[in-house]
């Protein structure tokens, strides 16, 4: 069956906004492509953005210099190698930090994305930074 027979009316929705689209058997759905982030939330989404990229940065660092302390880490970089294991595990920790930013429950969007960002500052960027600094 194809998706144009069971979606009807979504090319409209998405154009003209959030009306809903009617689909096969009597399910309706709304079509939202855009959601806003407030303020706040969005500076703490680039925050731990930036974290994951140092993180990830200075772990390669890191791993060159002393190896790699986690176990999970050290049998991925052996199996795929530090760069694309470093560049996957990122990308995906940035793609799940979005999603979580676009959820519709603020407050706890902003409690998990201030305890990330903690928690990364305190377990990644103090750390790394006394190290490969000092």
């Amino acid at each position: 069956m194809l998706a144009s027979a069971i979606v009807q009316d979504c090319r409209t929705a998405i154009a003209t906004g959030p009306r809903p689209c009617v689909v096969a058997r009597g399910i309706v759905v709304t079509a939202r492509l855009l959601v806003r982030i407030p303020g706040p939330i969005f500076a703490l989404v680039i925050l731990n953005l930036a974290l994951q990229i140092f993180d990830g940065y200075a772990t390669y660092l890191g791993w060159e210099r002393f190896g790699e302390a986690n176990p999970l880490l050290r049998a991925a970089f052996d199996t795929w190698g530090a760069g694309p294991t470093l560049v996957v595990t990122k990308l995906a920790a940035g793609g799940l930090l979005l999603m979580i930013g676009h959820a519709p429950q603020r407050l706890l969007v902003a409690v998990g994305l201030v305890f990330t960002l903690t928690a990364y500052t305190a377990l990644s960027l103090v750390p790394w930074s006394m190290r490969l600094l000092g």
